[in-house]
């Protein structure tokens, strides 16, 4: 509860800064969205860690959710499963690498590697640190041998897709065609997460924990990347 309300003690500052023109509205946007969900994750892991708050939904929600399995559903599920792993997401974002490499597109190639090795990075030290136990076994639908929380599913995918359709919708001009793109990247990430849960691999919050903990990275990423992208202010000295 205390990091909530610095979170929000922070965004209304940004929000001040912004009104005062110390700040862009993009930067100020970006700020509040990472101290939000900075606090967000603390919270949630704090959560699991001690096993009170959010986790009171984890049974439930399963126990809800196993008996309305049915056998199309199962296919979908893990072909939705299937495409959100962590060998396909790191197929797509080298694919990305290497098509920006040739096109010489050298900040685009950086941002894609940086946010998918760093997906991977938070996956394996939160997974490690954490040390959650995945649902019974007599409940999951495909094998799992490692931690739970996060899902990487959910955190992996949520990144990749994340900033290559931040990329796209930058590079589009059409408003309509730009909310194409961002509403079927949402859903993609979305059914993903579902899936995880469906297949009774994960519990509720940490397919949660993957969605705020990629967004969070992926917004950082994108920050830096429109921070460095920035073209320098008319009248600025250039060095010699």
């Amino acid at each position: 509860m205390v990091l909530l309300v610095l979170a929000l003690c922070s965004a209304v500052a940004t929000a001040v800064l912004v009104r005062r023109g110390v700040l862009r509205w993009a930067g100020g946007l970006a700020l509040t969205v990472v101290a939000l969900l900075t606090a967000g994750v603390a919270e949630l892991t704090d959560n699991v860690v001690d096993r009170d708050g959010m986790t009171e939904i984890d049974a439930t929600t399963l126990d809800w959710l196993i008996p309305h399995r049915t056998g199309w559903l199962t296919a979908v599920a893990k072909a939705i499963s299937d495409l959100g792993d962590t060998p396909t997401m790191a197929a797509v974002a080298v694919a990305a690498c290497a098509w920006f490499a040739y096109r010489r597109r050298w900040p685009q190639f950086l941002l894609t590697g940086v946010a998918a090795a760093g997906a991977g990075i938070i996956v394996l030290a939160l997974k490690t640190i954490v040390g959650r136990q995945r649902p019974p076994v007599m409940d999951r639908l495909v094998t799992e041998t490692n931690q739970s929380y996060p899902s990487g599913h959910t955190l992996g995918s949520t990144v990749v897709v994340g900033v290559l359709t931040a990329l796209v919708v930058l590079a589009l001009r059409r408003r309509a065609a730009q909310v194409a793109v961002a509403t079927a990247a949402a859903a993609f990430v979305l059914l993903v997460g579902v899936s995880r849960l469906y297949l009774g691999v994960h519990w509720p919050t940490d397919v949660l924990a993957g969605w705020a903990i990629g967004t969070l990275w992926s917004t950082v990423c994108v920050a830096g990347y429109l921070r460095l992208r920035r073209p320098a202010p008319a009248g600025t000295a250039q060095p010699a």
